[in-house]
């Protein structure tokens, strides 16, 4: 999706190939300081030899905290290669008129979870808010929202961890409160009405995939979700087919 984006944008941009580079979660910031640091330098080297003049996150809350929040105490001076979020990135684009935009294909209901080392951590609340007034129609905010969303459970890679009974415990006790917030923004729908909770994290969306699945989301409640970037490309006119289906059924229908 990011790529759809970028190309429609005019935009020059590159990936790494290198083993390292492609990848901004930095597990070092977890379990050794000194891995934390050559991480983070091995990716400023390679941007710089790829002479790109900024480095765009991707919807990772753990890469926006290692690569900027954490790093920023290691990339000084000649090394402080500016990094930015794509929310900030995505905002720019969508408010530049370089896309061709249908709202009219979001027209179900959305919300929105905020990952808490996006915005909690670094304060990123604005951006996201202001594409989903301009591409989805039927946005509405969570209760408490922004700064005081709550947490989905998945955080610090606990989305990912599966052994034993840890996932039940995580949808039974960590993820039980954001089901019940998910559940409250969309109280006024009706059971049959696909809703979508946007959720611009990939630990995030996999805490609230599963956190829908163990109780039931989808059949019970027509509930998905998906990331941010995935709406923007679904809202392209020049986009022949929906991105986004609820259960088989295009998401434009």
């Amino acid at each position: 999706a990011f790529a759809v984006v970028f190309q429609a944008a005019g935009l020059s941009w590159t990936l790494s190939s290198e083993a390292v580079g492609y990848d901004a979660v930095n597990y070092g910031l977890w379990y050794d300081d000194l891995q934390l640091a050559r991480l983070a330098l091995r990716h400023v080297d390679i941007a710089r030899r790829l002479k790109v003049r900024k480095i765009v996150l991707g919807e990772c809350g753990h890469a926006h905290k290692a690569l900027t929040v954490v790093a920023d105490r290691l990339l000084t001076g000649e090394r402080n290669i500016p990094r930015e979020s794509s929310l900030v990135t995505l905002e720019k684009i969508v408010r530049s008129g370089k896309l061709d935009l249908e709202p009219r294909r979001n027209a179900f209901p959305v919300t929105l979870h905020d990952p808490c080392n996006i915005v909690r951590s670094m304060g990123i609340v604005a951006p996201q808010r202001r594409i989903l007034k301009m591409i989805a129609p039927g946005f509405r905010e969570m209760a408490p929202s922004g700064v005081w969303n709550y947490c989905c459970g998945g955080g610090s890679g606990f989305a990912i961890l599966s052994g034993h009974n840890f996932a039940e415990w995580r949808n039974l006790v960590s993820s039980r409160k954001k089901f019940r917030q998910i559940l409250d923004a969309f109280h006024n729908e009706a059971r049959e009405t696909p809703k979508s909770v946007c959720a611009p994290c990939s630990n995030c969306k996999g805490a609230i995939r599963d956190v829908i699945a163990f109780y039931g989301g989808e059949e019970r409640s027509r509930l998905y979700y998906g990331g941010l970037v995935e709406l923007v490309v679904n809202a392209m006119a020049q986009i022949p087919k929906p991105l986004i289906s609820f259960g088989g059924e295009p998401s434009w229908a």
